[in-house]
């Protein structure tokens, strides 16, 4: 069984190698590197935009939830939904236009641009504020990826991370950002076949279909029911979905796809084919909860491996390794993306900046191929230690980089009355508050009043102390 497993997983791989390879010839310089010189189309840009957000919690986070506690969390689908739209919407186009006037390959080097800031502090809390989170958002898809080759192909959970860690460090080193877009659309493709072709297989495995669902989601008292049950009930749901929702506005590894689009024109068209996709995969994710609540009468031990357990029961083990690589993918695509990321902060806001500020372009990008090994390793030791779950890490991450970066980026991209001071205190307070807020019990998402405290902030400094 394991070996059929690992026979696709290597094929899997060898697919993303090819890739790879033919890319590695048109990635060596800065802006080739860190934004494809911003030629990338408009379908490859919407799938890696998207792919690089859902990561493993599409196949095993969300459809466990679904599984355990029923259809109330479509709400949080909603909100995905929403706040996906409206950053493409508000910021792609904006975003694209502003960083290629400015030159920008990073958002530290835009907001340092837009604010002619000489002084370097905007560019260095920025930096700082990338790496911390983007740490522990690696670290998040490192640790789902050590579980997922433990419980899949029996694999020990440290050498399932630094497994991971190679693939990723792989093709990430070698294509740069243009190889990234396309490993991406290749397996955002391939993911959302698998995601949506396992629960309309499933779903015929039911004798009943829907009926069975039902019966066994009463015997189960697991609700069914998308109608919040009180009024405390529906903030909670409401206050969740906002929380995830706003964080788009900020997260710098889906906001790169939008820099790196070819032309602004193709934005709307980007818009329409991503938000398919991700209707289409977190429809799916959902069904595949749904779905288990009925496959699987008695309730599995682990949650979480609904999908997994229900791909090992319908098909032969080749084929079920194949499917689970789509797991695999929702991985890669977004630790490749964030490894980027901070490859290119490291070497464009650290190197240049501040070591050797007369760096040429070639000594940049081999920077950044040494941060895509650095950086990453630190997430490797976070994430080997088991110091949290795999959600609780994310959860800190995207409200970390949503609340630091969402309300300064959204005022330097519509308003000309924002000072560089209103900025940095801005994004030093929703850094610090989603930091800290968990610590306060208090059960309101971080991104909440992170946010919503980083505009605020932004606001009275830019229009009451001038």
């Amino acid at each position: 069984m394991e070996y059929a497993l690992l026979c696709a997983f290597g094929l899997y791989l060898s697919a993303l190698a090819t890739i790879t390879y033919f890319f590695y010839q048109k990635s060596h310089t800065q802006q080739e590197f860190m934004l494809g010189n911003r030629s990338i189309n408009y379908v490859a840009t919407a799938i890696a935009a998207h792919s690089s957000d859902m990561s493993i919690w599409l196949f095993m986070g969300f459809p466990g939830a679904v599984y355990l506690s029923g259809a109330h969390n479509l709400w949080l689908v909603i909100g995905l939904l929403i706040g996906m739209y409206l950053s493409w919407t508000f910021m792609a186009a904006q975003l694209r236009r502003a960083t290629a006037q400015s030159g920008s390959v990073t958002l530290s080097e835009y907001l340092e641009h837009r604010f002619n800031d000489t002084s370097g502090s905007l560019r260095m809390v920025t930096t700082l504020c990338s790496l911390f989170f983007f740490v522990f958002y690696i670290s998040s898809g490192l640790a789902g990826m050590g579980n997922m080759f433990e419980s899949v192909f029996k694999i020990d959970y440290h050498l399932g991370i630094l497994v991971s860690l190679a693939a990723a460090v792989a093709y990430t080193f070698f294509g740069g950002f243009v190889g990234i877009a396309w490993c991406d659309l290749f397996q955002g493709i391939f993911l959302v076949t698998m995601i949506v072709f396992v629960p309309v297989y499933g779903f015929f495995y039911l004798p009943n279909g829907m009926h069975d669902i039902a019966t066994y989601a009463q015997l189960k008292s697991i609700s069914l029911s998308l109608v919040p049950t009180s009024w405390p009930h529906f903030w909670t749901l409401f206050l969740t979905a906002a929380g995830w929702g706003l964080g788009y506005f900020g997260q710098p590894h889906i906001l790169v796809n939008f820099m790196g689009i070819k032309d602004e024109a193709s934005v709307p068209k980007a818009r329409f084919v991503g938000m398919l996709w991700q209707l289409f995969t977190l429809g799916a994710a959902f069904s595949i909860g749904l779905i288990g609540i009925a496959f699987f009468p008695t309730q599995l031990t682990n949650p979480e491996l609904v999908f997994v357990t229900m791909v090992q029961q319908l098909f032969t083990p080749f084929f079920a390794g194949l499917v689970l690589c789509a797991i695999i993918a929702a991985g890669l695509t977004t630790i490749d993306t964030q490894i980027l990321v901070t490859a290119s902060v490291f070497a464009t806001d650290i190197y240049k900046q501040c070591i050797n500020p007369r760096a040429t372009s070639d000594q940049v990008v081999r920077m950044s191929r040494w941060g895509i090994i650095l950086i990453p390793s630190l997430s490797y030791v976070i994430a080997a230690t088991r110091m949290s779950s795999v959600f609780g890490l994310v959860e800190f991450a995207w409200h970390g980089l949503g609340s630091s970066f969402g309300p300064v980026l959204l005022m330097a991209l519509y308003s000309k009355q924002i000072t560089k001071h209103a900025a940095l205190a801005g994004m030093i307070t929703g850094a610090v508050v989603a930091a800290f807020w968990p610590l306060m019990g208090i059960n309101i998402p971080p991104m909440i009043p992170a946010f919503f405290a980083n505009l605020c902030v932004i606001i009275y400094i830019s229009h009451f102390t001038k």
